[in-house]
């Protein structure tokens, strides 16, 4: 089972849920089930050791990040 983020479109309501193939997901808060699906936040270990961390441009320059405008660029890979 896939995890998924969500937006709901009629309370704005931000979620994640895991969901099956068959299944339609409904929003929490409200029980809608208008939805929009969320791009995913991509992570990256941590300089540190074993633990996540959210890459540092993830939003920087449309999908992906990493672009011209990331002040991480050339950690990026």
């Amino acid at each position: 089972m896939p995890l998924y983020a969500y937006s709901c479109d009629s309370c704005g309501h931000g979620f994640e849920t895991l969901v099956r193939s068959d299944d339609v997901p409904q929003c929490p808060a409200c029980g809608g089930a208008d939805l929009t699906r969320q791009l995913s936040v991509i992570a990256k270990p941590a300089s540190g050791g074993g633990a996540m961390a959210e890459a540092p441009c993830a939003s920087m320059d449309g999908p992906g990040g990493c672009g011209a405008g990331c002040p991480a660029f050339s950690d990026c890979g």
